[in-house]
């Protein structure tokens, strides 16, 4: 996602209601104002405005909301093709073994040598319990560990990091 991109165009979204807002207020100031004799159509001209800026706010709604849904599709279709990807690698480089794969992605997000361990540990079916006590290391540790790798890799827990190397190999679904 362009981050960049959005906030601008959540910045002009800002923009554009809080000018709204300044001409509604403007408007109704003026409908407070006495009427003058040349002056006996402001109220049908603030009443169209009005409709206009009510309009307005209604668009803006709806852009905000189609940007927040397709912000939300694109991440979705770029973790969908970084999986295609990854799954590619697999398919079309058969003489590289699977673990050079792996080890190719654990050097892409620079995992530590220690983290690299603890990854292929979690890889195995390992708890982090298990992992504390075939690393002759606190539970503590291993949990700060394993956030780390989680981090670094864009995964949000365990399930999801053993997917992301396990999918690739299953069958696709019809």
């Amino acid at each position: 996602m362009n981050f960049g991109k959005e906030k601008d165009q959540v910045f002009f979204l800002i923009f554009y209601s809080c000018s709204l807002i300044i001409w509604i207020i403007e408007e109704i100031y003026m409908l407070l104002q006495p009427p003058e004799a040349f002056d006996r159509y402001r109220l049908w001209i603030a009443s169209i405005e009005a409709l206009i800026v009510i309009s307005s706010f209604v668009l803006l709604f709806q852009l905000f909301h189609k940007l927040r849904s397709a912000s939300i599709e694109m991440e979705q279709a770029q973790d969908q093709i970084q999986q295609y990807k990854v799954k590619n690698k697999l398919l079309n480089n058969p003489e590289k073994g699977y673990s050079q794969l792996m080890n190719a992605e654990f050097e892409k997000w620079k995992f530590t040598l220690s983290e690299i361990e603890i990854a292929i540990l979690i890889l195995r079916g390992f708890s982090n319990q298990q992992i504390a006590s075939v690393r002759d290391k606190s539970l503590r540790t291993i949990e700060n560990q394993t956030f780390a790798i989680y981090q670094k890799s864009g995964m949000r827990g365990k399930l999801e990091f053993i997917s992301y190397f396990i999918s690739p190999l299953l069958p696709e679904e019809e």
